[in-house]
């Protein structure tokens, strides 16, 4: 694929720097409403409707407006708004293999919970910005995509630049309780899911940075996701008063069998995945990665690949991790019924009866433990030769600076909105990355401050400039 013309993309790429105050500014902004998620089953907290994107996305696309591109927010239900924004391209791009190329920048409006704010240096919602840095919550999940992906388009459509394919923003709600109000609802809808179907689209859950040998430069390239599913282990005892023990049997000391059969699970290891292949390539590693071997070469590669090693974990093994217990009504019973609630975390292609056979088998023998799956998010993915990636390797360059960049394939083991785009027929990648230079390990995301670096905003919004010339096509 030709790259974008060189002096347009270095032109474009200056601009996005000069509008560095004011893409944090525009972050600022958008961190500044309270647009929480607390889950479908949730009314909201103080007064504040659950989710309330509504406020969001209209001031969003009053912002999209003044930069004279088009936007409309569409609700799915009250106060749950999605942003669909637009630049037209003129359907003609330089190589004549690609018919009318289109690209979607994707990223979600609403935020996980605050836990406890006196933790906090600055307020979540005052989107201070301070020391090169956006605080608050949302910064980077993913209030920053949203305002990287608009500065993108301000920036192409202030240049008057002629884009060969349509570039479209979603910027949706409810993606942090499944995008049933979100992305899932505008997909499927009869009229708005024409709209985002694009040819390709990029969004959040990829694009962290690791350091290869040799001080190389790698960018993940999640070209899909693990599946989510919800297990509950219902563990059945005798109830009975505490201070004869031997009149019952507690649930409770059986859940410590279960729990303790989770924790020794020894998951079967994959290594189809190109993530494999890439990662042994960028290390230098002799032979073939296979299951056998996985676990030296892990241990070989160690911290130098600052993320290598838990991309390999997350692509090559189905997760089974409890995170809720429930038991008892006082503390002077012994509990007859404890519930386990388990997230697990499947490979594309392990299904409710794949992870029904791992349970079964894993609890073989335990006869007071029922089993019940119920899937949350399908797994999914894209190929990992699409005329996008190629596109986006000369974008992360020119992002970057770095003419050594490279991307990796990867596997995001979380479930982002991605899957409702790839259901309406759009190839999807996860890569939103940001400054090569920022080492930060804990930057917040779904815990406490979180924040963004000014720099990583701007080479994302980089990113998006470069990829959407170099794979849309720039009309001389």
């Amino acid at each position: 694929m030709p790259r974008a013309n060189d002096a347009i993309t270095a032109r474009l790429l200056a601009e996005v720097d000069r509008r560095r105050d004011e893409l944090a500014s525009l972050l600022s902004s958008l961190v500044q409403f309270s647009t929480v998620n607390y889950g479908d089953a949730h009314d909201g907290f103080d007064g504040i409707p659950n989710g309330n994107e509504l406020p969001c996305a209209i001031w969003l696309r009053d912002w999209i407006r003044n930069a004279r591109i088009s936007g409309d927010v569409y609700e799915a239900a009250p106060t749950r708004g999605s942003l669909i924004a637009r630049l037209p391209g003129d359907g003609r791009h330089p190589d004549w293999r690609l018919t009318s190329p289109s690209l979607m920048l994707m990223s979600h409006l609403d935020v996980v919970p605050v836990e406890d704010a006196h933790r906090w240096p600055h307020p979540p919602f005052a989107g201070v910005v301070a020391g090169g840095t956006v605080f608050g919550r949302g910064s980077r999940d993913a209030k920053g995509i949203a305002a990287a992906s608009a500065m993108a388009m301000a920036v192409l459509r202030q240049a008057n630049v002629r884009l060969g394919g349509d570039l479209v923003m979603l910027a949706a709600a409810d993606e942090e309780s499944g995008g049933r109000f979100g992305a899932g609802w505008v997909t499927s809808h009869p009229d708005l899911g024409a709209r985002v179907r694009t040819t390709a689209a990029l969004n959040e859950g990829g694009g962290s940075v690791l350091t290869l040998p040799g001080n190389g430069l790698g960018y993940t390239w999640a070209t899909g996701e693990k599946g989510r599913l919800e297990v509950t282990l219902v563990v059945s005892g005798s109830s009975g008063h505490a201070s004869a023990p031997w009149r019952a049997q507690n649930s409770l000391e059986r859940a410590a069998t279960v729990l303790s059969r989770l924790q020794a699970h020894s998951p079967e290891i994959h290594t189809s995945h190109p993530i494999f292949e890439a990662l042994r390539k960028a290390f230098g590693l002799p032979g073939e990665l296979n299951p056998e071997t996985l676990e030296r070469v892990i241990a070989t590669i160690g911290d130098v690949g600052r993320g290598a090693v838990g991309l390999m974990l997350g692509a090559s093994r189905i997760t089974i991790v409890p995170t809720m217990i429930q038991a008892g009504v006082k503390s002077n019973s012994i509990p007859g019924t404890c519930t386990i609630t388990c997230d697990v975390r499947a490979l594309p292609g392990q299904d409710v009866a794949y992870v029904q056979g791992v349970l079964n088998a894993l609890l073989d023998g335990l006869p007071w433990v029922t089993i019940s799956i119920a899937e949350t998010a399908i797994s999914n993915d894209s190929p990992w030769d699409h005329p996008l990636r190629d596109a986006a390797t000369d974008g992360i360059r020119s992002a970057t600076g770095r003419s050594d960049a490279v991307l990796l394939p990867a596997l995001c083991s979380g479930f982002t909105d991605s899957r409702f785009a790839r259901a309406n027929g759009t190839h999807v990648f996860d890569c939103a990355p940001g400054d090569w230079r920022d080492t930060s390990s804990d930057t917040g995301v779904h815990g406490t401050n979180e924040r963004i670096l000014i720099d990583s905003l701007v080479t994302m919004t980089r990113f998006f400039v470069a990829t959407a010339c170099n794979y849309l096509g720039v009309a001389d």
